[in-house]
């Protein structure tokens, strides 16, 4: 369900003329696509007793992990497990074999989104290692079946451009969102989201590739690729516009018009749900996002859903069931978090009716959940309000979800109300956080969005923690890692051939160095020489052509030195 569009977007102003993009697409890892156009059965999805005999090993995690997410994890000091590893390549076989149809697998549920008819469910019952009665998970009523295609890579991204901090009357009508939060001071000290990449899980992403206030997205190339879950297909750029409108409560750039927190972050576009009905199966399918979104090493996952009744009452959730331990979306959003993920996410827009709380998986206990204000710092009266269930507080902070400025499908920009307008600005916030604090875990930047809030010292049922501020969160990261973070860090590690970024410390490095590349035996491959020090160098060491293993990077100045480890595969 979508946590938004309670108002459809009142024009700020006239339309405008579109720009045209290009269509990105994505390789999609570790799913199974099955080649063939189906008829018209229910989808379950099923589980998996185990992971015994497979082909795939923690120790080998490249082979279904990209560099850049094994690297979140080793920044984050969390190991690559068991639940990491894709579903064993012979049991999906086995199912196929018995007459279902595989959609899709999932690494951390251990199981496969499958259409079967009854015969063939009953079938697949019987195999020894589908966990008992989750053949009967069913996620859909019998719905058409469209030909699946593969994705394929998209184009490398070049190194963005460097931009001037935006004038105060550049941000237009969003300047009250802008404001709210700090981010006008964020962008002031030049954090933009810059080298953080974020996933939208949505509903459809309706002329994103031509639209004139993401022109600069798709012109540098941050756009790094789409993928319809739904449908089972590249392209999202023909679906609604809900995912778009939250994509530019993020990213937009138009000047004198509207601007984004993180207008120079990098996106993921995956749409999970289907606005025709509303079944289990877009639970799944977010899942099935949020496990592509590790794979390829996003850092912050935005979505603007919630999940309480369906189509089908045999599906829907009680209030009890808001425990944060029930919900199938809410342990995805909780395995999503347990890999270095921020996932933040809308508190619902049940606040006027008679659920009243939040949505899963809003519930999540590692889930930043968002609720809405209106201009004045004011509860929004359709925000969804806690406890949990089980008695936490909920939603977590607030933004501007009344009235929040977003772009509308014709290029022209409007307001919208609801959560789903909110929780894309806190992202955007965090994203700016993390570019100056990459060494924080996820749990720590939710941690300091919390304690930077209006009421950090009296969090209620109502609006959580209260509205995060920039400035306030930035100087709690300082106290805390200011002086004590690392002198430098490489990213990705471990790398394949490159390039690699040395993250440092600015405030150590303020003299020239030189950087120098050895191998195990201590012989000098590589270097370079780094003349003026900035919170990121990209570096070129010519790791395409030197053989795999253990490589030491000796970092150099007038005034100190130190040994930095990186690892090729």
């Amino acid at each position: 369900m979508l946590n938004g569009n309670m108002v459809q977007n009142e024009p700020l102003s006239g339309q405008q003329s579109p720009r045209h993009g290009h269509k990105l697409v994505l390789v999609i890892f570790c799913l199974f696509l099955q080649g063939a156009a189906f008829g018209q059965q229910a989808r379950y999805f099923i589980r998996f007793t185990d992971k015994n005999n497979s082909p795939y090993a923690v120790s080998r995690p490249a082979e279904f992990l990209s560099a850049r997410s094994i690297d979140r994890r080793v920044r984050q000091r969390l190991a690559v497990t068991v639940r990491d590893l894709p579903p064993n390549p012979a049991y999906v076989q086995a199912v196929r074999a018995a007459g279902g149809r595989v959609w899709y697998t999932s690494r951390w549920m251990n199981g496969a989104l499958v259409e079967a008819d009854a015969a063939a469910l009953e079938r697949v019952r019987r195999l020894p290692f589908v966990v008992a009665g989750s053949a009967d998970e069913r996620v859909t009523e019998a719905l058409p079946v469209e030909t699946r295609r593969t994705a394929t890579p998209p184009p490398a991204a070049p190194a963005g451009r460097t931009r001037q901090t935006p004038d105060p009357a550049a941000y237009g009508a969003s300047a009250t969102q802008i404001n709210m939060l700090g981010v006008n001071t964020m962008h002031q000290m030049g954090y933009t989201g810059k080298d953080v990449q974020i996933a939208v899980l949505d509903g459809g992403f309706r002329n994103t590739d031509r639209l004139p206030f993401f022109s600069r997205l798709i012109g540098e190339n941050r756009l790094l690729g789409t993928y319809d879950f739904v449908a089972g297909e590249e392209s999202v750029f023909e679906d609604e516009a809900h995912g778009m409108q939250v994509l530019s409560a993020i990213a937009a750039y138009e000047p004198g018009q509207m601007i984004g927190p993180a207008y120079d972050a990098a996106v993921w576009l995956l749409r999970t749900e289907d606005s025709s009905g509303e079944y289990r199966i877009e639970e799944v399918n977010w899942l099935l996002g949020a496990e592509f979104a590790d794979s390829v090493g996003v850092n912050i996952i935005q979505s603007s859903l919630g999940y309480n009744l369906f189509d089908d009452p045999g599906m829907d959730y009680r209030r009890r069931d808001m425990d944060g331990n029930t919900a199938f979306v809410t342990r995805a959003a909780d395995l999503a978090a347990a890999t270095g993920m921020l996932v933040v996410t809308s508190a619902g827009n049940e606040g006027n009716d008679a659920w009243r709380t939040v949505t899963a998986p809003a519930d999540g206990d590692s889930v930043l959940a968002v609720g809405a204000v209106d201009a004045r710092i004011t509860r929004a009266a359709f925000s969804s309000i806690g406890p949990t269930a089980d008695g936490r507080i909920k939603p977590d902070v607030a933004a501007l979800g009344q009235g929040t400025v977003v772009g509308r499908p014709d290029g022209g920009v409007g307001t919208s109300n609801g959560t789903s307008f909110a929780a894309p600005l806190v992202a955007g916030l965090a994203a700016g956080l993390w570019q100056a604090y990459p060494q924080l875990t996820n749990v720590e930047v939710m941690n300091y969005l919390r304690r930077s809030a209006s009421q950090a010292s009296r969090p209620d049922s109502l609006l959580g923690y209260g509205v995060p501020n920039f400035q306030r969160a930035f100087d709690l990261a300082t106290r805390d890692h200011g002086a004590n973070q690392p002198l430098g860090y490489l990213s990705p590690n471990p790398v394949v051939n490159g390039p690699v970024t040395l993250w440092l410390n600015a405030q150590a490095w303020d003299k020239p160095l030189t950087v120098q590349l050895f191998d195990a035996t201590g012989k000098e491959v590589g270097g370079q020489y780094v003349a003026r020090p900035t919170l990121q160098n990209g570096l070129n060491l010519g790791l395409a052509l030197l053989p795999r293993g253990l490589y030491l990077v000796r970092l150099t100045s007038a005034d100190r030195t130190t040994t930095l480890k990186l690892v090729k595969q």
